[in-house]
Formats: C-alpha cells, sequence, structure tokens
C-alpha cells in the first residue's frame, strides 16, 4: 500500500510516541482517533516493520549477510525513528533462560522494546521474562512468565517459535501478541498466520490450531486438551491487540479477578478483592492504567463497589 508523505510523517511521529512511553490521556485520546483509519494504522504497521530493517543499519545488531534495504518511501521519516534501533534493551540473566541467549527481564511496571540480533522486534509487557536464541535453523523465545508483541522478520530458513511449557508457536514472518500467566496461554495475531503446538499432554506433537490475522485462542493446561476437539479461535480486530503497549487494557467479559491480577503488574501498589467470589463476577471494560487512581475509581464506578484505603494497598467491597 502507498502513503503520502502527511500519512507517513503522522505514523512516524505516534511511533514515536508510543516508543517513548506513556501517553497523557489527551495523546491517548488523539491517538485512538488517528490509527480508527485503516490507512493510518496500516501506515503505523509499516511503521513496525520499517523499525525492524533500520536494525540492518547497525552492524552490532543484524549480520552482515542479512541486513535488509531500507525502501526510499520510508527515507524522509527513517530518521526520526532511527535513533530508537535497539534502544530500551534491557539484557539479564534468569534461572531455566538458556545459555548464550539474550535475555530480557520487566518488572512490575515496566515495559520494554529491543531489536534482537535477526531483526525481529520484540516489546515485552509489565512482569515479563523471556530469553531468544539463534540457531542456523531456527529462532526461539522462551517465554518463561508474562507478555510480549513480536515482530519478526521474515526468514523461511528459520522459523520463529515462541515456547512456554506446554506450547509452542511457530511463525515466520508475522506480527502477533502472546500472554503466558498463570498457566494460560493467550495469542492473538495482527499480520500474518501463527501455528500452534502442544509440548505435552495427550495431543503432545500435534498442531492444535492455525490463527490467522484479527483471529486469538486461549489455551489451560496441555494435559486437559480433548483428543480430538478442534481449538477455536474468536475474532478479535487486529488495531486491538496488544493496546497494553499504550497503557490501555481492553476486556470483553472477562472475570474481574483477571482486571484486578492486570492491574496489579502495573503498580507496586496492590489492589485486593475483599471477597474471592467478586473475582467470578465478568465485566466489559476498558482501562487507561498511566492513571491509577482514575483506573481504580473506573472499576469501583462501574462495578458499584467501595474502595477502601489500607497503609499499602485498596480493598475493592461491596
Amino acid at each position: 500500500m502507498k502513503f503520502s508523505d502527511d500519512i507517513r510523517e503522522e505514523a512516524a511521529n505516534w511511533f514515536a510516541a508510543l516508543r517513548r512511553g506513556p501517553m497523557t490521556v489527551e495523546e491517548r485520546s488523539e491517538y485512538d482517533v488517528w490509527r480508527q483509519s485503516p490507512v493510518n494504522q496500516a501506515a503505523l504497521n509499516s511503521m513496525h516493520e520499517l523499525w525492524g530493517e533500520l536494525a540492518g543499519l547497525n552492524p552490532d545488531a543484524v549480520k552482515p549477510q542479512h541486513s535488509p534495504v531500507v525502501s526510499r518511501r520510508w527515507l524522509p521519516v527513517a530518521a526520526s525513528v532511527a535513533l530508537m534501533v535497539g534502544a530500551g534493551a534491557l539484557f539479564v540473566s534468569w534461572p531455566g533462560a538458556e545459555q548464550g541467549s539474550s535475555q530480557i527481564a520487566t518488572a512490575i511496571g515496566e515495559q520494554r522494546t529491543a531489536t534482537m540480533p535477526d531483526g525481529s522486534v520484540i516489546t515485552a509487557n509489565v512482569a515479563t521474562k523471556l530469553a531468544f536464541a539463534e540457531k542456523h535453523n531456527e529462532r526461539t523465545v522462551d517465554l518463561g512468565e508474562g507478555e510480549a508483541v513480536f515482530f519478526v522478520r521474515k526468514d523461511k530458513s528459520r522459523p520463529f517459535l515462541v515456547r512456554t511449557e506446554d506450547y509452542e508457536v511457530r511463525a515466520v514472518g508475522t506480527a502477533f501478541n502472546v500472554r503466558n500467566r498463570d498457566g494460560q496461554l493467550d495469542v492473538a495475531v495482527i499480520e500474518g498466520v501463527v501455528a500452534i503446538k502442544a509440548l505435552s499432554g495427550p495431543r503432545r506433537g500435534q498442531e492444535i490450531a492455525r490463527i490467522t490475522a484479527g483471529k486469538r485462542v486461549s489455551l489451560g493446561d496441555a494435559t486437559a486438551l480433548p483428543p480430538t476437539t478442534a481449538v477455536v479461535a474468536a475474532a478479535i480486530p487486529s488495531e486491538g491487540i496488544a493496546e497494553w503497549r499504550t497503557r490501555t487494557l481492553d476486556y470483553e467479559d472477562a472475570p474481574i479477578s483477571r482486571v484486578v491480577e492486570d492491574l496489579n503488574l502495573f503498580f507496586p501498589r496492590q489492589v485486593k478483592l475483599a471477597d474471592p467470589k467478586l473475582g467470578d463476577q465478568r465485566v466489559t471494560i476498558r482501562l487507561q492504567v498511566e492513571d491509577r487512581e482514575r483506573a481504580l475509581g473506573t472499576l469501583a464506578d462501574i462495578l458499584g463497589l467501595k474502595i477502601t484505603k489500607g497503609r499499602d494497598q485498596e480493598t475493592l467491597s461491596e
């Protein structure tokens, strides 16, 4: 798709804003309106691809034989993101990570973006641990705990694999989000196709789902998978996937316990439910979590709950 110079510049500016850190409420509102246009969203997706390509400009980031050619149509705006290549990466060691891998860990409330040696771009959500390793025939990510969105540089000879204890998500050149928390795997595809294989349980070694853009699946313990029942993918707007990058949490018919759990990953001061049974109630809600008090107030108002302030936490009760 061809874009006008104005749209390319707007996309570059919004991409830079997303990478820079949390937006103000006014900026987020303007951004949400802007990206409702399919053309604008496509231009923004192209900026993500460009960022991966620009890794080729860094000789320490990408091997010379894989250096890409940056499209000339993006050169007028390339400078606005070139300095961000490789920025934001935090490499650490953690138990279980493969020896010699590139490891990323984020704390509560922290999100980080890194360009991997192959040129793929990974953004890790809050409280996430992952390790990336390259081999001659594959690229692997061990997602120990947390959530990340992957913008994969296409390489047909080396598939891109995201592995958890129970599952493997396979892609070649695509963009997708993976959440692995409390034994629950959620996979949503922004662009392209991914396949999910069971690594344990009665269907070990089998492909159990193939997901296209705008689809998502949720999976629990692989040992509980039915032997033959197909995994059903649900529809989700591609532009709504990985909205956590803008500190936005969007839920549709989700348990309140999930909302509270996620909120507690963004702030050290925790929220607690006075009655655990409250967590079973379901809610459809969209929260901007940059402002903790406002997000908590919105949640309480919608649910008709009271907020009780304690020394180091807030409690929600009926």
